[in-house]
């Protein structure tokens, strides 16, 4: 999706510096040729996992199938079942998963072929350059070197080539395919000594640039290449702050749910609008100490919810006070912008479900570094009713798969719904806890 600008967010000081850097890293003079990894590190989706792409393809499935489980479900069985086949000594690709997922849902040949198709045009669609990976890359083409391009995806090769060519990409020397090299899925960094081969060069003259320490860095460098790690904006998001394993706490069942599609997003979408660029985590504060990036996940997910409302008077102020806060209320503008880009209306009919719970982390968990940015603008009322020391949230494991329940379990939420008194007794006396 390249048709429109997105809005990107000033990097701050500590960004621009780290820009700069990895900018001179690339045009040294002993480099003839980079490397670069494609999927994170030079184009992103504006997903948090893989099969929310998924839900786009729900009404095309009901129009060829009347079975019980969703096109969701049917998916990611069959790429579960087609790794599991194939993952060892083969590589999994998007034909081998409908192979398996025609067989799963028994649709006809011609189904399976628009499905097919639909998926290769979605995440086309959905691709996005990464900003810092567009000026390494671009960096690098001024420098006049040689670019390898790696994609370890199940896609075929005319889709990746679109997406690059729509994401500014086009101007690549080779595009290594493993699959296409017969390197099977587990030979993780076998596809290095086919960027040395392609490129001509030894080894020592190129740098490769990707996201994974181990396979991106530490792998190249026993070939006697160079390295520039880029790491994933998903990653540094999470490890940023203690909003995600909030929300996951919160929700650490159901957060994979379509109602939580629109939180979903919005975390991914923060990812992208963040950590671009990358940054760590800021001491005493979640959102890295930017008001833009306050503005953008706390009071942007609010648009998701109908008719929202505070649920505390508290609540009301600190609304009020970061929408007078000029950079604040542009980090709310820029996630309208950002959604609007990459979705339209879409993502806007499985409704808000807890896209107040950032709103909720700042009311209740706000580290003193985000509060000193609210404050300025809050009123008497709000500064007395803020005016108690943050509590620590419970935070849960940031996973990137579905948490599965047993039946146990599933029994258990029935019986004692989280949250309730006699839920925390009865997990008290499994776990050997006493409750007070």
């Amino acid at each position: 999706m390249n048709d429109d600008i997105s809005p990107i967010k000033p990097d701050s000081d500590t960004q621009a510096e780290l820009m700069v850097k990895m900018l001179h890293e690339v045009a040294r003079n002993d480099h003839k040729a980079t490397s670069f990894k494609i999927w994170e590190t030079l184009v992103l989706t504006p997903f948090s996992q893989p099969e929310d792409l998924f839900l786009f393809m729900e009404d095309d499935f009901a129009l060829l199938n009347t079975g019980n489980k969703t096109f969701t479900q049917l998916r990611t069985e069959a790429q579960k079942a087609a790794e599991k086949k194939y993952g060892l000594k083969g590589n999994v690709t998007l034909e081998k998963i409908y192979d398996i997922f025609t067989k799963m849902s028994g649709i006809t040949p011609t189904g399976r072929e628009k499905l097919f198709n639909r998926e290769c045009d979605l995440i086309h669609h959905f691709a996005f350059a990464r900003n810092t990976g567009k000026l390494l890359f671009d960096k690098a083409k001024d420098c006049k070197n040689k670019i390898i391009i790696t994609s370890e995806s199940i896609y075929p090769r005319d889709v990746i080539v679109k997406i690059l060519c729509d994401c500014g990409y086009g101007a690549y020397d080779a595009l290594i395919i493993p699959a296409e090299q017969n390197i099977p899925d587990s030979a993780e960094t076998a596809y290095l000594d086919v960027v040395v081969k392609k490129s001509g060069l030894e080894a020592s003259n190129i740098l490769h640039i990707g996201g994974d320490f181990t396979s991106d860095v530490e792998a190249p460098i026993v070939r006697g290449m160079r390295a520039l790690m880029l790491q994933p904006a998903m990653a540094l998001m999470i490890k940023s702050g203690r909003l995600r394993g909030f929300i996951e706490d919160k929700h650490l069942y159901d957060i994979d749910e379509p109602a939580f599609t629109a939180l979903r997003c919005a975390l991914a979408l923060y990812a992208a609008y963040g950590f671009d660029t990358p940054q760590n985590k800021v001491p005493k504060s979640d959102f890295c100490g930017q008001c833009r990036m306050l503005g953008f996940m706390v009071l942007g997910p609010l648009m998701f919810i109908e008719e929202f409302s505070p649920e505390t008077e508290l609540q009301k102020e600190l609304i009020a006070a970061m929408e007078n806060n000029k950079e604040i209320s542009e980090g709310k503008r820029d996630f309208e912008q950002m959604v609007y880009h990459h979705f339209g209306d879409f993502i806007g009919k499985y409704g808000g479900e807890g896209c107040q719970l950032p709103l909720e982390f700042i009311e209740k968990f706000s580290y003193i570094g985000d509060r000193e940015l609210i404050k300025p603008t809050l009123s008497e009322i709000g500064l007395k009713k803020w005016g108690k020391p943050a509590n620590e949230p419970k935070l849960a494991p940031v996973h990137t798969k579905a948490v599965k329940k047993n039946p146990l379990q599933k029994l258990a939420d029935k019986l004692f719904p989280q949250g309730t008194r006699v839920r925390e007794i009865s997990e008290g006396i499994l776990t050997g806890k006493k409750k007070k």
